[in-house]
């Protein structure tokens, strides 16, 4: 384990970012997505930017099997890691960008990319808190999402350190191997955007720009319609 006995100094953390892409990312949106079909990529691409904009960030990794999700991330300043087995899911494309982002030898998160309302001042405030609790001894650290079930956030001091177990019920998973949580008080960082009403809360905290100009009021009326 590399050592972690000081906090790490700014621009060093390499975050992954999956990214789906395509017609059929964010299925559970519909029938947002259908009306809307530039919406999964605009929940991405202000993501993206919050990570490309927060200071403890050294580079940001999309991965994906998507030729325009990657010529946009490409465009807006990240790096991109193909996925190499392009439909294998969530946990495969993790770990190609978790390979990619690794040859840094430095710290390593894994952020989904679907979080809309995302500031870099929240992700930088996260990131802080992981360096602490790796410092303290934590092997892994996660921030659980809103409902504190699933993780928005994975984060380790290499690579090599990372277990990602990204799916149903992944908080409890991760804790279970280690992972301090963390991030409680970080609303627009745990606020993913899964299903209408979860995006509609998400607009609530303050979407990005594309998010916003796309689905604000479709998002709204969708939002109430599933509560």
């Amino acid at each position: 384990m590399p050592p972690a006995a000081a906090a790490l100094p700014p621009g060093r953390w390499q975050v992954v970012l999956p990214v789906k892409g395509g017609p059929r990312a964010k299925s559970r949106l519909e029938p947002l997505t259908g009306a809307l079909p530039g919406l999964a990529l605009a929940l991405a691409l202000d993501c993206l930017d919050a990570v490309l904009g927060a200071s403890a960030v050294a580079r940001a990794w999309v991965v994906t099997a998507d030729p325009e999700v990657a010529a946009r991330a490409a465009a807006q300043g990240a790096a991109v890691a193909p996925e190499r087995r392009p439909g294998a899911g969530l946990l495969a494309a993790v770990a190609d960008g978790v390979a990619a982002a690794g040859g840094s030898g430095g710290p390593v998160a894994v952020l989904l990319a679907d979080l809309p309302s995302l500031r870099p001042s929240d992700l930088d405030a996260a990131l802080a808190a992981a360096e602490r609790a790796l410092a303290a001894g934590a092997g892994e650290v996660l921030v659980p999402d809103a409902e504190g079930t699933g993780t928005v956030l994975l984060a380790a001091a290499s690579a090599l350190e990372l277990r990602p177990r990204f799916g149903p019920g992944s908080a409890a998973a991760h804790a279970a191997d280690g992972a301090l949580a963390v991030g409680l008080d970080l609303p627009r960082l745990r606020r993913d955007a899964d299903t209408p009403a979860e995006l509609a809360e998400a607009l609530a905290l303050g979407a990005g720009p594309r998010t916003t100009a796309l689905a604000g009021p479709a998002a709204h009326q969708g939002g109430r319609a599933a509560c």
